[in-house]
């Protein structure tokens, strides 16, 4: 019942089912009985801003902080009402606050999408048409088969299919993710690494 809710009221796209089929290396079928299904594609975004939200997210962010709101209304109050202190006792302080912080979260939001350019154009090898190609990471989509060497950074969540090993292990470290140094051993095709 409350598919059908969703579903009137938007939030549930009717094209989308219940199960997902996923197509390895992209070999869809030729019966024409296919529907794309729609899948998220594997960009990396850990920044928080862009060009166009910038001065508007960062000023609501600044402005939710106690102290700099208090001294916006000071700022504000000596505006509208004589007071003995001239309103620019509190406004240049507030303003040199607020310019510098911008600054400095606008240069780490510009590392931050650095980064993530970096990790999006990593080079993968991948199979698509029964050949290896060489693209980038954010290219990477749902049934893609990639292939990493020795001492590669995983580009996506994958499962192991094969490994070049004699017992067919393979040694992850997951370091990025949960802080743990140690290697992990996955034995074989759909066990968790442990």
């Amino acid at each position: 019942m409350w598919r059908w809710i969703r579903q009137q009221l938007g939030f549930d796209p009717p094209h989308q089912s219940d199960t997902r089929t996923i197509y390895v290396a992209n070999r869809f079928p030729q019966n024409g009985l296919y529907t794309p299904q729609k899948f998220i594609d594997n960009r990396i975004i850990s920044s928080k801003y862009t060009v166009w939200n910038f001065v508007p997210k960062n000023l609501f962010e600044q402005f939710r902080r106690v102290a700099n709101f208090y001294f916006l209304i000071i700022f504000l109050v000596q505006l509208m009402i004589d007071t003995p202190t001239s309103p620019i006792t509190s406004g240049l302080p507030l303003f040199f606050v607020i310019t510098v912080t911008a600054i400095k979260q606008g240069y780490e939001d510009w590392l931050r999408h650095n980064s993530d350019n970096e990790v999006n154009g990593a080079p993968v090898y991948v199979v698509r048409s029964g050949g290896l190609v060489k693209t980038r990471s954010k290219n990477i989509r749902v049934g893609d088969i990639v292939r990493i060497a020795k001492d590669e950074i995983f580009p996506a969540d994958l499962v192991l299919l094969s490994s070049d090993r004699l017992d067919g292990s393979c040694h992850v470290t997951t370091a990025s993710l949960d802080g743990e140094t140690n290697l992990k051993v996955c034995l074989h095709v759909l066990e968790y690494c442990s």
